[in-house]
């Protein structure tokens, strides 16, 4: 893929950032009728999909925005669904596990920004997507290893 695409096709994906703000929409309505967990691991697996894509096809412009669509779409899921679990945890410490939990989601971000960084100075765009997959697969597994929880979000609510 040429390097150099104008401000045109750069702004472009400002657009493609809409189907993230509209994932939101669907998996807060997903939350609110299933088990919040099962959303968590649905975005993850979107998350390793969306980087086999990147890897596949992100040396095209249909196969980046194709990609960046799919990974939007499973990290804004992810991120309601862990917010909504948090928030059902305890009513009254909301606020400080709303703040650990962003601490946290800025302090792994900052990391995987890092080590994509690191992948693309090393083995450039496969890299960075090997980066991406090894980290979703991880997160997965890990998140799949849990006990899952039987409640949706709405129960959850209700019982707090």
């Amino acid at each position: 893929m040429d390097g150099r695409y104008g401000s045109e096709v750069t702004g472009l994906f400002g657009l493609v950032g809409v189907a993230g703000a509209l994932a939101s929409t669907s998996a807060g309505k997903l939350i609110d009728t299933r088990n919040p967990r099962l959303v968590v691991l649905a975005s993850g697996a979107i998350f390793v999909v969306a980087f086999a894509i990147l890897a596949l096809t992100g040396s095209t412009i249909a196969g980046l925005i194709a990609g960046v669509i799919v990974l939007d779409l499973g990290l804004q899921s992810g991120h309601v669904a862990n917010m909504a679990r948090n928030m059902s945890i305890r009513s009254d410490a909301s606020s400080r596990i709303n703040t650990l939990y962003m601490a946290i989601r800025f302090a792994g971000g900052a990391f995987g920004s890092s080590l994509g960084i690191w992948a693309w100075s090393v083995w450039q765009w496969p890299g960075v997507c090997a980066v991406g997959l090894v980290l979703g697969c991880g997160s997965l597994m890990l998140q799949a290893g849990r006990q899952p929880a039987g409640e949706t979000a709405h129960q959850q609510r209700s019982r707090s």
